[in-house]
């Protein structure tokens, strides 16, 4: 019988394995919805776990959306809008630029394909077959079930209808109504907007002649929340810049919010302002100086128009030691530190090392992002851990606890004195700090397609440790992966020791000055942390513990 211990550790080591970002073989999807209006209770799965969902969370490609049967809400994708019904649940299978693919499980969703994106593949799957939307319209389709019909409605537009048997279009002004049978029987009327209906197309607005899309592409999310909320100016230097006009005076960017670690990214900014998407996760915020002598105001700088613009979780740079943070005097423990990146400042994402993405997250904001490249260990390269960045000045800093759970930014501010911080080490784009492990009942709840995953995690936990949270190592060390697929630690002023193989796929800093292994049987006999003289614990169970911060 499998003992206790190794089922915790193998619990703990999920917990690392179900929410490290994607590698670099793997990128994120560069297209990202958001959550655009919440009218009651809204969930969206990510790695396995249903959890509550706020304007401006981000929705992409593998995630499920639902409603409760007595909530609603909207989503937007660039241009596009789709709206749940009370007690609809959907999986998002693909976003990409022209190809959205929806698998409606149960309720019903309102669509709007906008005329400002080329009409590509749109495609809803519902039990009895795939509805196609062929053209930018108003869109109505309900999943059905063995009580009711699925229903087909189109405002505007037109829809195909391919499944079991049956193949129809459903014009402009008509419904589909598609009853039981094998094949389904098909009958058709005219479309009348209900209450649903009447809340979600206003709701998707008319933004295609907005300002805003002079400047932004329709692909980057949020766009269409900003001319309602501020004013477009030419700066020198800057070229097209937004200015909030909602916002007290000491208001900064990456203040009013809080932070939640979303699979793939990890660490994302989730604005309180409902047009703080846009400017969140692309362009970057500059501090203009104003008419009078000694004012300042914030302006968001988008950069150049680039047609299909790469989601990024939050444009900011972090202070302090990684896997640790910053020590703050007169406080209990440890306090998380971030800024904003300014115009022409490159980011580099903690979630990827592949080179092309990296470059595409900074096109139009990097004048020339054929100049970012890796250094020799494929970090971040000296010119952006050294750099001269403008907004450092503004840093935000709360207490790791509050960072951690995702508590509201603003009413935990921290502060530090000016040389703290200017004299702090820089983190680029992760902190490499770890979220909360998941909640045992996510593992229950997995889906199948999650379960080879965790099968492997389980038939390696006894053997592996993964080390994401550095202290103060009195050598430098990085696990790496060689040739063969073998996992080695290797330190600047020592050889190389061997450590089991297991899923890491690049360089990551660990916290372990010394690694033993046990032969035979591969497990880690010894681990000698930094952490101060003579201190050590033994055994698995217990490196694990020091990683979660027990």
């Amino acid at each position: 019988m499998i003992g206790w211990r190794f089922l915790i550790s193998c619990l703990l080591v999920l917990g690392l394995l179900t929410s490290w970002p994607a590698q670099a073989e793997d990128p994120p999807a560069s297209l990202v919805g958001r959550v655009a209006a919440v009218d009651g209770v809204l969930t969206v799965r990510s790695a396995g776990e249903w959890r509550d969902a706020a304007v401006n969370h981000p929705i992409a490609s593998g995630m499920a959306v639902r409603t409760t049967p007595q909530g609603r809400a909207v989503l937007r994708i660039g241009a596009e809008t789709i709206a749940l019904a009370a007690g609809t649940e959907l999986d998002l299978t693909r976003l990409a630029a022209g190809d959205l693919r929806i698998v409606l499980r149960q309720g019903r969703i309102g669509v709007r394909l906008s005329p400002l994106d080329p009409v590509g593949k749109t495609e809803i799957d519902i039990a009895r077959g795939s509805v196609r939307l062929l053209s930018a319209g108003d869109y109505d389709i309900t999943a059905g079930d063995g009580h009711l019909p699925a229903r087909i409605a189109v405002f505007s537009g037109s829809a195909h209808f391919v499944g079991k048997g049956t193949d129809s279009v459903t014009a402009a002004g008509s419904v589909t109504v598609l009853g039981g049978g094998s094949p389904p029987a098909v009958s058709h009327d005219s479309a009348i907007a209900d209450g649903f209906v009447a809340w979600w197309r206003p709701a998707a607005g008319d933004d295609a002649n907005g300002q805003a899309v002079r400047y932004l592409s329709p692909d980057m999310t949020g766009y269409a929340t900003l001319d309602a909320s501020g004013s477009w100016e030419t700066v020198d230097g800057y070229g097209a810049v937004w200015f909030p006009t909602t916002v007290p005076a000491d208001w900064a960017p990456y203040r009013d919010g809080h932070w939640r670690w979303i699979a793939p990214w990890g660490w994302n900014w989730i604005d309180a302002m409902p047009w703080g998407f846009a400017t969140s996760h692309y362009g970057r915020w500059a501090s203009i100086p104003g008419a009078d002598p000694g004012t300042e105001r914030w302006g968001w700088v988008p950069g150049s128009r680039i047609a299909h613009p790469v989601y990024a979780p939050a444009l900011v740079a972090f202070l302090g030691t990684a896997g640790v943070g910053l020590s703050c005097p007169d406080a209990s423990g440890p306090a998380v530190a971030w800024f904003p990146l300014a115009p022409g400042e490159p980011y580099w994402p903690g979630y990827t090392s592949d080179l092309n993405t990296i470059r595409r997250i900074n096109d139009g904001v990097v004048a020339d992002v054929s100049t970012i490249g890796p250094a020799v260990n494929g970090g971040p390269p000296a010119d952006i851990v050294n750099g001269k960045y403008r907004n450092r000045r503004f840093a935000t800093v709360v207490p790791r606890p509050v960072f951690v759970a995702g508590r509201p930014v603003a009413p935990a501010l921290v502060q530090l004195p000016d040389q703290r911080l200017d004299n702090a080490p820089l983190l680029a784009g992760s902190p490499l700090i770890m979220p909360p492990a998941p909640h045992p009942a996510a593992i229950a709840t997995a889906s199948a397609a999650a379960r080879p995953r965790l099968a492997r995690v389980l038939h390696t936990a006894g053997r592996m440790v993964q080390a994401h949270r550095p202290a103060t190592p009195t050598r430098a060390a990085t696990l790496v992966r060689t040739a063969q697929g073998r996992l080695r630690v290797r330190f600047a002023t020592a050889g190389h020791w061997r450590v089991p193989a297991g899923h890491l796929a690049r360089p990551h800093p660990i916290a372990v000055e010394r690694v033993r292994e046990r032969r035979g049987n591969g497990r880690i006999r010894r681990i000698h942390h930094a952490a101060g003289p003579g201190h050590h614990r033994s055994g698995h169970m217990a490196a694990i513990r020091h990683l979660r911060g027990a």
